[in-house]
């Protein structure tokens, strides 16, 4: 039967028939069918919005922010990454430090997350440490 996930290609293409991997999860993936709007469609490319019926994956295996990605070179996954932020506002007076609780948003993504270390501080005039 499938199951039908929504999303954007973001690069490369898909064509119906492509056995694609499940990220980050890993999950091996065949694609039945896609579809532009309400068209069926053979191929897509960067920036078509899209629903693919997949085999090999059951829907309760999906969140959102899995991305599908080619089984030959699948994307790298991380649990702690180096990111430069500029903070607009602290609630409640709260203190930005090691240990900090906060909440990351990337596309449709939402996780809690807590900043381990603080490397430097960079004045937002100048851009310099």
């Amino acid at each position: 039967m499938g199951t039908v996930v929504m999303g954007k290609v973001e690069s490369g293409t898909m064509c119906g028939g492509d056995c694609l991997l499940v990220m980050p999860n890993k999950a091996q993936v065949k694609v039945l069918a896609i579809y532009c709007d309400e068209d069926k469609a053979t191929s897509v490319g960067p920036g078509d919005n899209l629903r693919v019926k997949l085999s090999g994956i059951e829907e309760e295996d999906i969140l959102s922010g899995f991305v599908l990605c080619n089984v030959a070179k699948p994307i790298p996954t991380v649990t702690e990454f180096t990111a430069q932020l500029q903070i607009l506002e602290l609630l409640d007076n709260a203190i930005f430090t090691a240990g900090y609780k906060a909440v990351l948003h990337v596309h449709s993504v939402v996780e809690e997350c807590e900043i381990v270390e603080l490397l430097q501080q960079i004045d937002p005039k100048t851009r310099n440490p």
